[in-house]
């Protein structure tokens, strides 16, 4: 997606009514000056949400969800800010700069230019898919179970076995050989020489490319958003090494950052909170068709950071239902920590007899599939039943089952503290395990506990405990920022004397970084903050510290009185630091004791 500039997104933000745009997805009432409504992001039985026109944001006091309109737009529609920016823009009937219509993607080439050829091989997939040549490729998917509308639905397509099939009708229909390269459809014989899979000799040779996907059945890879990207092939002959073959990575395709079938499966998976995560085309497809309609597949590659991030933006929980074979559980075990990190709630389904989803949807049916998610334990439990097999397997001694258990109790405390489990789901577990191995759920607590100092919060600087207190000066902090997201012509009052490196608790230094940045640019006020992109994670965060500090009264006062605070806390560390070198300078002991004379550091203000 294009970076639009700030006065687009301005302009966008200035040509959309919180109220009007929330109106088309929530019935709004008015009460008093705001609009109140129930919220659309949880499970809300009374209004919870407050929409308010004269700051142009929206806040559940329930869930927290709050921010700007394109806020609104990223979290309802699962769109990422730009795509929100590009979706109000249209809504609001304002062109898109032209810069942003057709991206360089390399010299000469455009985004655009790349989506329209990517559209037309997925064309030119299907017609030879359906033509003679394509009868192998149409019976091996009916072979594997795919129905023919399945087959039409999800738009596969054959690669006819020529070097250069789709290359010469590309080129019939005005592609250059540069764009087809860079969408990764074609390689270069003379950059692939020796390299397997690359002509020799042979028609490629007039052109200097060679197809890159020859004599297989094609799988076209789909963003969100509805467009192709990639395709994944799937080999005819079996004397092909590589079974299955993906695009590489283009401009349009990252395979670390995409999920097969998420097009097809996003409404269900945002509607139901769930999404089953499988490894292979296939195992995605045969599912779906067989009705299970919140699955998505990896592209070959292990599970990463942003494939659960991406997950994140649909779901709140995740069914890993991965093969049956150790290098499947591998992966699940693998995949635990990421999703706890962030905070998704994570189950472990094993399918039975060996078999994939595709072959277990194929042989029990589709409820049958549903069955074993549904029924999946959470990771916890799998990663317990896992460990207390390997200890049993290894002989089941006293020494090993320490060591076992104390990486499990740290899983758990892991999990307790990112909020993937309650104190009550920890309680249990701690009476499971001291039933199964004969120790006392009081002893397996205290040692959650000692564990729990060792491990880091969420977001805090790693060695940080997790039982730590909050950083000192944080509710000064806090007051600081609640005023100027109110009253932000009062920075001036107090730039001089405090900056963002004032501020303990790391989130609110971040935002008060760009309160410092661009309110000396005049433009401090929530609004400018909500559309700063930057800031866009951290909208809830800036909207609950504007509604908190709207009705704190007298902005003056709380602000004076936040600024000593902070400042008596800069002042105590420094001399800190002075009686640290005080032991061999003595012009850091003059200095120290002429500040701890001063009347700023004896009285502490008090923070209300």
């Amino acid at each position: 997606m294009p970076n639009f500039s700030e006065q687009f997104i301005q302009q966008v933000a200035q040509a959309t009514d919180i109220v009007d745009l929330v109106s088309n997805y929530v019935s709004l009432k008015k009460k008093g000056r705001e609009f109140v409504g129930l919220c659309p992001f949880h499970d809300d039985k009374h209004p919870s949400m407050n929409v308010s026109p004269s700051k142009q944001i929206f806040k559940c006091f329930a869930c927290g969800a709050g921010g700007g309109v394109f806020k609104f737009v990223e979290l309802y529609e699962k769109m990422t800010f730009p795509e929100a920016v590009k979706m109000l823009a249209e809504r609001a009937n304002i062109p898109l700069p032209r810069e942003s219509q057709a991206a360089a993607v390399a010299p000469g080439l455009s985004r655009d230019d790349l989506l329209g050829l990517m559209t037309f091989a997925a064309r030119f997939f299907r017609e030879q898919l359906f033509s003679p040549a394509g009868t192998p490729a149409l019976e091996y998917a009916r072979r594997r179970g795919l129905s023919d509308d399945s087959i039409r639905r999800f738009g596969l397509g054959y690669a006819p076995n020529f070097w250069d099939g789709l290359y010469n009708a590309a080129r019939r229909e005005g592609f250059g050989e540069s764009q087809l390269v860079t969408a990764g459809l074609v390689a270069r014989r003379d950059a692939a020489e020796g390299a397997s899979g690359a002509p020799s000799s042979g028609p490629a040779q007039k052109s200097g490319c060679y197809d890159r996907f020859r004599h297989r059945l094609m799988f076209p890879i789909i963003d969100p958003q509805n467009r192709v990207i990639a395709f994944g092939g799937r080999a005819l002959d079996d004397s092909e090494r590589a079974k299955y073959l993906n695009s590489p990575d283009t401009p349009l395709f990252d395979k670390s950052g995409q999920l097969y079938a998420l097009n097809w499966s996003r409404e269900a998976i945002a509607s139901s909170g769930q999404a089953v995560v499988v490894e292979g085309y296939l195992d995605a497809l045969i599912p779906l068709q067989a009705g299970v309609s919140n699955v998505v597949a990896t592209l070959g590659t292990a599970l990463t950071d942003r494939h659960v991030r991406l997950l994140g933006r649909y779901a709140t929980e995740v069914v890993l239902v991965f093969d049956a074979d150790a290098a499947g559980q591998a992966a699940a075990g693998r995949a635990l920590e990421m999703f706890l990190a962030q905070r998704l709630h994570v189950r472990v389904a094993t399918i039975p007899s060996g078999k994939d989803p595709c072959d277990y949807t194929l042989a029990e049916g589709g409820e049958a599939m549903k069955a074993l998610v549904a029924s999946a334990p959470d990771a916890l439990q799998y990663a317990w039943q896992r460990r207390h097999a390997d200890w049993q397997a290894a002989g089941g001694n006293l020494a090993s089952q320490r060591q076992f258990v104390e990486d499990f109790l740290r899983l758990v405390v892991t999990s307790s503290a990112y909020g993937a489990i309650d104190e009550v789901r920890r309680g249990q577990l701690a009476q499971h395990i001291g039933h199964i191995l004969n120790i006392s759920p009081a002893d397996l607590q205290e040692q959650m506990r000692r564990i729990g100092r060792t491990v880091p919060r969420p977001g805090a600087p790693r060695g940080a405990a997790a039982d730590d207190r909050a950083e000192p000066g944080r509710l000064a902090g806090r007051h600081v920022l609640e005023v100027l997201l109110n009253r932000p012509e009062l920075l001036e009052a107090i730039v001089e004397k405090i900056g963002p490196e004032d501020f303990g608790d790391p989130e609110f230094r971040i935002i008060a970084q760009q309160v410092w940045k661009l309110g000396r640019a005049g433009r401090g006020s929530l609004d400018e903050l909500l559309l700063d992109e930057a800031m866009s994670s951290r909208s809830n965060l800036l909207t609950d510290l504007a509604a908190s500090g709207e009705h704190r009264g007298n902005y003056e006062q709380t602000l004076e009185g936040a600024v000593e605070d902070l400042l008596y806390r800069r002042r105590q560390k420094e001399l800190q630091e002075l009686k640290s070198a005080a032991g061999t300078d003595d012009d850091a002991l003059r200095k120290l004791s002429q500040g701890l004379a001063s009347p700023d550091v004896r009285r502490r203000p008090k923070i209300t």
